[in-house]
């Protein structure tokens, strides 16, 4: 029997589209017009389904799901929202939540995804049981967007924060791969133990191999005292190991030992000592190509890659950019004291037409460079590093045209350039510009100048 469908959504366009959908797919379909009308649906009938938005007026998706659970029901709930968040498919997956799905979505994926809730809520007729959840923490900020893309890295995150497994996080550098790891930790059972990192391709062999297992005094030229290694530092916790594909085929064979059994040998050491922790690795290289080349153990690969998260690189992730610009840009002017709102629209369409290739981090780079250096409260073009400022130049030469200054552009860089020579004198500003001081506050508000300094 095809399960029943409850959809909730306070949009009616929505809803209607959506009961349309499914039921040409063959699903019986019930409507909820707002998160009330939802729980006392609930209370009467048994919907196996329950495709809910998050964002509603009163009680929103989240209070259906928590209803949902509180009833013990079966049904599988699956979340829609055009506000998607890291801490938000957290909070939903670890909620108990079937699925997070991000708007804009494409019906044919909507409609993958409320097969597989049929065939999960089939599968669970006769289970009975329930999961221990962990709670949602403070998690990184800048681990941010609602694309599709990002949105799958949430929901895999969280449901990896609910596991002990090892997991390999691979991404271009910059990505953000230590904010995925610390964002497992901090939602995990070991929340409350310590998290530590390494960057394995930063040192050599044996520094490395001092540093994740510890030594003995006297193991080798320069061991004064013995040393504790990370993975017994992080007992109880979480050891990140960045840049992995780095490591020696000698340092390969010992970790895989502390992530079979459990146990090390410090250098130096004749005795092994247990260990618990868990291993979060990273890479930013090709670990499939280095296995099939002899570079990378096998049996090394599968152990970490047990939960594999790929992390995209920002060019691939581009409708992002926008929630991106807004958080560093308030993160930077807030840090430098300084009334930065907003970019310019062509300043915009610049970050949006670069390809970068440092990713996150030369975005923030980029965005907390032209904080500091700007004295306006918009950021323009020029305000950003040659890297990204000159690309807009390249483009326009590539379509075999000069660029040139608008009118607006040659009419602020003026206004600004008397600012300063008068040491934003406004009376003398005005007297030299030949308008009167009305016109000069209304022509620094159109473009995002600031007026300090003395009258």
């Amino acid at each position: 029997m095809t399960p029943q469908v409850l959809i909730v959504d306070d949009d009616e366009v929505t809803r209607n589209l959506l009961k349309e959908v499914l039921q040409r797919e063959g699903y019986p379909v019930q409507l909820a017009g707002s998160g009330e009308e939802a729980v006392r649906l609930i209370k009467k009938f048994r919907y196996p389904i329950v495709l809910s938005d998050i964002r509603m007026v009163e009680m929103d998706g989240m209070a259906v799901l928590r209803q949902v659970k509180q009833s013990q029901l079966q049904s599988a709930v699956i979340l829609m929202t055009g506000f998607g968040s890291m801490e938000g498919a957290i909070q939903a997956i670890q909620q108990g939540a079937f699925d997070y799905v991000s708007k804009p979505f494409q019906m044919n994926e909507l409609k993958a995804v409320v097969a597989r809730a049929a065939k999960h809520w089939e599968s669970l007729q006769d289970a009975r049981g329930s999961v221990t959840l962990v709670p949602l923490e403070k998690t990184a900020k800048t681990l941010i967007g609602k694309s599709p893309k990002i949105v799958e890295v949430y929901k895999t995150l969280a449901r990896a924060a609910m596991s002990s497994s090892t997991v390999l996080v691979i991404g271009e550098s910059g990505t953000g791969k230590e904010l995925v790891a610390r964002a497992i930790h901090d939602n995990s059972a070991r929340r409350e133990r310590r998290f530590l990192a390494v960057n394995c391709g930063a040192l050599s062999e044996n520094l490395l191999e001092s540093e994740l297992f510890g030594h003995l005094k006297g193991s080798f030229t320069g061991a004064i005292s013995d040393k504790r290694g990370l993975f017994e530092e992080a007992h109880g916790g979480t050891l990140f190991l960045d840049e992995i594909g780095d490591i020696t085929q000698a340092l390969q064979i010992k970790l895989l030992r502390v992530l079979q059994e459990g146990e090390f040998k410090p250098v130096g050491a004749v005795e092994s000592k247990k260990v618990d922790v868990r291993v979060i690795a990273a890479t930013h290289r090709d670990l499939d190509a280095m296995v099939k080349l002899g570079k990378f153990r096998d049996d090394l690969f599968y152990r970490l890659k047990v939960i594999a998260i790929d992390l995209p690189a920002l060019r691939d992730r581009m409708e992002d950019l926008s929630d991106l610009v807004e958080y560093f840009l308030a993160r930077y002017a807030d840090k430098n004291k300084k009334r930065v709102s907003h970019v310019s629209e062509d300043a915009m369409q610049l970050l949006k037409t670069y390809h970068w290739p440092g990713n996150i981090r030369e975005l923030e780079h980029a965005i907390e460079r032209a904080v500091a250096m700007t004295n306006t409260t918009v950021l323009f073009p020029e305000d950003f590093p040659t890297e990204v400022s000159k690309r807009e130049g390249k483009a326009s030469a590539s379509n075999g045209l000069e660029t040139k200054p608008s009118l607006e552009d040659l009419e602020k860089f003026h206004i600004l350039k008397i600012l300063k020579e008068t040491n934003y004198n406004k009376s003398r500003t005005s007297e030299i510009l030949g308008i009167d001081r009305a016109t000069l506050y209304r022509k620094a508000q159109k473009y995002g100048i600031e007026l300090r300094g003395r009258s």
